[in-house]
Formats: C-alpha cells, sequence, structure tokens
C-alpha cells in the first residue's frame, strides 16, 4: 500500500485512504472509478485500428515494464479489472493478492498484475484487422512477453509503438438510448391543403385530369387576361 500511495500511477487505481478497522485489520479505500470494462468497451468499439489499439495497450505495457522492474507493484487482476474511461484511457483496478473479500463473490481466473495487463493487451491486439501488416509482429512480441522477462515487454513497447502513433478511441453510443427521433411534421388540411398540394404537385385540370404546373398556370392566366385587355381595346376603338 504504501508503494501504491506513493506511485500515483496515471494508469492504475490510486489508493485514497488506510486505516484499520474495528477488528484492526487494515482497510484500503481505493479511489472510485468510472468506465467500461475492456470487453465491452472493444464490444463497443467494434474492429479498432491500429491506432486505436495502441492508444488502449502502451500505458498498459508501461505499467507491465514498470512492474517487471520493481518499480511498481501490482495485486492480482483479470482482463476485465481494466477500465476503459469516458476519454478512452485504460486504467488497472487490481486486487491484493491476501485482501479479505468479504461477502464479495470469489474471483477467479485471475493473473498477477502484470500478466493480466498482457492478457488485456492479447486481447486488444486479437481485434484488430489481421490484414493489417503489423499484426504478426504484434502477436508474435506478445507470445514472447507472456512467456519471457521484463527484457521481452520492453521489445513488445518498441514493436507496439512502431506500428502507428496512438489515435483516440471513438465511442458509439447505443443507437436504441441515445438516437432522438424528431416527430412528424403536422400535416396541413382544408385551404392550406389544397394550396400545397396545388404548389407541390400542381393544380389538377377537372375530375381525374392531368395536373399542370403552377407557372404554366400563370402564364395562361397571364395570356387570357392580355388578349381579353386586347379585345377590350379593340371593341372601344371599332
Amino acid at each position: 500500500m504504501a508503494d501504491r500511495c506513493a506511485a500515483e500511477p496515471q494508469h492504475c487505481v490510486r489508493v485514497t485512504a488506510v486505516g484499520r478497522s474495528a477488528a484492526g485489520r487494515l482497510v484500503v479505500q481505493t479511489e472510485q472509478l468510472a468506465g467500461t470494462p475492456l470487453p465491452d468497451a472493444l464490444d463497443r468499439i467494434g474492429v479498432p485500428t491500429v491506432g486505436v489499439a495502441v492508444t488502449l495497450t502502451l500505458p498498459l505495457l508501461e505499467l507491465a515494464v514498470d512492474a517487471g522492474a520493481g518499480a511498481l507493484l501490482l495485486g492480482d487482476a483479470r482482463a476485465d479489472d481494466v477500465l476503459v474511461d469516458d476519454a478512452g484511457a485504460p486504467v488497472l483496478v487490481d486486487h491484493p493478492p491476501d485482501a479479505d473479500p468479504g461477502s464479495a463473490p470469489a474471483r477467479t481466473s485471475e493473473s498477477p498484475g502484470a500478466v493480466a495487463l498482457l492478457h488485456a493487451v492479447r486481447l486488444v491486439w486479437e481485434r484488430v484487422d489481421p490484414r493489417e501488416p503489423c499484426r504478426a509482429a504484434v502477436d508474435d512480441a506478445v507470445t514472447g512477453a507472456l512467456g519471457g522477462a521484463v527484457e521481452d515487454v520492453r521489445r513488445l513497447v518498441a514493436v507496439v509503438q512502431a506500428t502507428s502513433p496512438p489515435r483516440p478511441v471513438r465511442w458509439e453510443p447505443p443507437a436504441d438510448v441515445y438516437t432522438v427521433v424528431a416527430p412528424p411534421a403536422p400535416v396541413p388540411t382544408g385551404h392550406l391543403a389544397l394550396v400545397r398540394d396545388a404548389l407541390e404537385r400542381g393544380v389538377r385540370l377537372g375530375v381525374g385530369g392531368v395536373r399542370v404546373s403552377p407557372r404554366m398556370v400563370l402564364v395562361g392566366v397571364v395570356v387570357a387576361a392580355g388578349l381579353v385587355a386586347a379585345g377590350v381595346l379593340g371593341l372601344q376603338g371599332a
């Protein structure tokens, strides 16, 4: 706990308070994180681009390097103990190996923190399109890091850094929750409906007759008015 309090890591859960219970047991309070478990986040992202995979995995690999070098102590964790916050940053929520679970359900499939980080990294890169040229090199480096030493993790960091610059994670909210459908426009009735129908579809000539555009009707009215005026003037001159 002293190590975690002094480290203040950016991508690992922080300790906010340390004390003792009434029974004399050590009690540690960690920060309350809001985020999406990594498997669920990948389901929302779909097929991550190489840049997004770098954003999600490079901080985890740097944590694994620090843990392997003895600069940071990590507890046990699973792949779904990696959260992706609203900004797209990964955060490890590890658990002390000898912690008293209390009434919480038993946790299975836990691994030491550094190993869990590598499993999370592999989970991300397995979602990347296998046709990407970098996939083979990354997969080989991940396999070597899982069974190797801290130098193999450093090699994996170099391989990931060489694939692409980091790219922001684009969150797509579920359509059935956030899609806003505009209400239908009111349908005009009465004289307004007749005027709108004439402007949009034309003026109907007779019952069941053809429709003529308002422009042609206007031209016909002007021509007819001109003929009437010419006839009146002709009669007056006679």
